[in-house]
């Protein structure tokens, strides 16, 4: 159990001030319709910044310690120094849930994804198009102006605010129009994708509801991202969308799973459909079908579609036990 908060909380506020500084510079590098590669690049390096200072200084206002790498290790100090190990995004924000600061799934989905996608670009250069690094600039800009003036802005002193209250009046200004492209273009692909609502995606590059899954050759009608195969869809979507690790992914409880109708291992229990935005249902990536009401075999633990009420077995397992008699 952590007790006595330590140094005072005016620690955080030059975290703060710089992560706002980090925001006013993407929206000043994504000022105007077209935005040089290098803007782009610089705008998902300096978004990711302000992202990990700022979850971080939210961090330091419950307890400095949880900031740490390994805060039974935390000395003041190392803290007071910024000579320390500290804690990664994943960490960050599974910290701030168990201490209350509510960050949705979808929310966490688009920070892990920018994570992802700032890693990429620093060993590999740019990979996503520039509509996809707009679009998924103002999500997440949104996501971090609305937690600063939940959990940071009301805690900083006069003299802080009037020094950026300026700044923060610019972002919040600018927020609307870097999304007002994604919005534009999303007015104008909706007939396209009307017909196809019950097997639309969010877009884990851009955050839109532009995916048609179809398969092999998935890809976003807005930012063009492009999956060759199904599974590389799926990883992506849960990283991207649900916020979930490779690994997760990949393990066999609660990762992808066996689908009742093509027996490909690529169901996954959690995914929200353009036709139905807020409700988690199962869905195959291969047959590209969702599935309501599913149940868990009780003898081989899959997946599979109940005949009638208070079934627990499925047909495979049910045929093989009766074979076997």
């Amino acid at each position: 159990m952590m007790s006595d908060p330590g140094p005072p909380t005016e620690l955080a506020y030059p975290a703060l001030l710089n992560g706002i500084d980090y925001l006013f510079s993407v929206t000043d590098l994504l000022n105007g319709p077209d935005p040089e590669p290098r803007a782009l690049k610089f705008a998902v390096l300096h978004l990711q910044a302000a992202t990990e200072v700022l979850l971080k200084a939210g961090l330091a206002g419950i307890d400095w310690r949880l900031v740490f790498a390994k805060p039974e290790e935390a000395d003041e100090t190392s803290y007071r120094t910024g000579d320390f190990a500290s804690c990664g995004i994943a960490d960050t924000i599974k910290r701030l849930r168990e201490h209350g600061v509510a960050i949705s799934p979808e929310e966490k989905g688009a920070i892990t994804a920018l994570s992802k996608e700032r890693n990429k670009l620093q060993h590999f250069g740019a990979t996503l198009s520039a509509a996809a690094i707009e679009a998924r600039a103002g999500v997440v800009l949104e996501i971090l102006m609305r937690f600063i003036n939940t959990h940071l802005w009301r805690g900083v002193d006069a003299d802080h605010i009037d020094a950026y209250g300026e700044d923060m009046e610019m972002i919040l200004t600018s927020v609307p129009r870097i999304r007002g492209y994604a919005t534009a273009r999303m007015t104008q692909l909706a007939p396209e994708l009307e017909p196809f609502k019950d097997t639309t995606l969010r877009c884990p590059a851009c955050s839109m509801w532009a995916v048609v899954a179809e398969g092999d050759d998935s890809y976003c009608r807005l930012c063009s991202t492009y999956w060759e195969h199904e599974k590389a869809l799926l990883v992506d979507y849960a990283v991207g969308v649900l916020g979930l690790s490779v690994k997760d992914v990949l393990e066999d409880n609660g990762g992808a799973q066996g689908c009742p109708e093509c027996q490909s291992h690529s169901l996954l229990t959690e995914v929200y459909l353009a036709d139905t935005p807020d409700k988690p249902r199962s869905f195959c990536f291969n047959c590209v079908r969702p599935f309501d009401g599913l149940g868990t075999c009780t003898r081989c633990t899959l997946p599979f579609l109940p005949e009638g009420n208070g079934d627990l077995v499925c047909n495979d397992c049910w045929t093989a036990a009766l074979t076997s008699d």
